[in-house]
């Protein structure tokens, strides 16, 4: 997401490593809820499934797979070269496990430096080589600590310019070369050669360039040979106004078409502006999914379970990102209530991901 996936739950701790454990169970499916039409899911915080009884009822019961919001970026997980902290990651992975929900690993690679982004550790390593291996060893150990227990990974995560389609010249282009992203997508499939590999972008449904981009980024990595199952649209609707109608399924059906499979998985509509108010917020989650439904998603995540916990309402974050500033505090993005109760945008959703819906 731009600026910075935020969260004040950091989940960090500095373990050793711990050994790997393995699963022979394929992690491959993309078939949703039977009582859906595309699987929903939620970003979820590992600590309050733990402490919180209801949010993890909740959970278990409205949602078919989980998103561990921070727990598996390396700014978290991997707080030096040589350690690891597994505590919210695994967490995550056991209750998806005992519930029979699916898990999307987020992320393994991303160029951002500030908020969850690239850890400062990572960012210090300026010679080509080490900071190649300490990448390449890093996913390796990740996915493979987690075969066969996460379906798919967000293994690149943002790799275009905040608002053009062009390749960001981001720290692993500048120390891995042009082509890290194939040779990042290679060492997960190593790693894990059942879990699906996605790439994850955000802005393409408001900035048709960014959305040209994204598509032809796809075919030459398709073109290539490239181990790529699939494409994430972020789609934090935190631009005031409407969604340009066909915003997301006119590239979700050119993604398509390139062999991938496609989801939002990043959503978020913030509500409270002068242009967005209750019900167009209803409506425009409506329309997020009725577009992702109609152009053939496999999947509708939502960027957090309660607006009790979403990233937006950040102070640290609202003093760095001017256009939030549009949205009052709460800014209440989500489809249940700080009391954990379903807004009226959770039934709009759950109208359209319904069979017929």
């Amino acid at each position: 997401m731009i600026l910075g996936s935020c969260s004040s739950d950091r989940e960090a701790s500095t373990q050793p490593a711990a050994t790997t454990p393995t699963s022979s169970t394929s992690a491959t499916t993309s078939v949703p809820s039977p009582a859906r039409t595309a699987r929903l899911g939620a970003a979820v915080t590992a600590k309050r499934l733990e402490s919180d009884p209801a949010y993890a009822a909740l959970v278990a019961e409205r949602f078919d797979s989980v998103t561990p919001e921070n727990a598996m970026k390396w700014s978290v997980a991997r707080p030096t070269a040589t350690t690891w902290d597994w505590t919210g990651a695994d967490a995550a992975v056991d209750f998806a496990q005992r519930k029979g929900l699916q898990v999307r690993g987020h992320t393994l690679v991303w160029g951002q430096p500030s908020g969850n982004g690239i850890p400062a550790w990572l960012d210090a390593m300026t010679d080509p080589g080490e900071f190649t291996a300490a990448v390449l060893d890093g996913i390796t150990t990740q996915v493979g600590r987690y075969r066969g227990r996460v379906q798919r990974w967000d293994v690149v995560n943002e790799p275009l310019n905040p608002l053009d389609g062009d390749v960001h010249r981001n720290v692993f282009v500048e120390r891995m070369g042009p082509d890290y992203i194939e040779r990042t997508l290679k060492a997960a499939r190593a790693a894990d050669p059942n879990a699906e590999l996605w790439i994850n972008e955000n802005g393409t449904e408001y900035l048709p360039a960014k959305a040209e981009g994204l598509v032809e980024l796809v075919r030459g990595l398709k073109a290539q040979g490239v181990p790529l199952d699939g494409v994430g649209l972020q789609t934090h609707l935190f631009v005031d106004g409407p969604l340009r109608a066909g915003g997301i399924s006119d590239v979700v059906g050119r993604l398509r078409a390139l062999g991938v499979e496609v989801a939002v998985t990043e959503a978020d509509v913030p509500g409270g502006s002068p242009n967005r108010d209750a019900a167009a917020q209803e409506a425009m989650w409506r329309q997020v999914a009725q577009e992702c439904v109609s152009s053939g998603c496999v999947e509708l995540t939502v960027w957090g379970v309660s607006d009790a916990d979403t990233w937006l309402d950040d102070p640290g974050l609202r003093q760095t990102v001017p256009f939030l500033a549009a949205f009052p505090v709460p800014t209440r993005p989500l489809l249940f209530d700080e009391n954990l109760k379903p807004k009226p945008a959770f039934q709009a959703v759950e109208d359209v991901l319904a069979p017929g819906g």
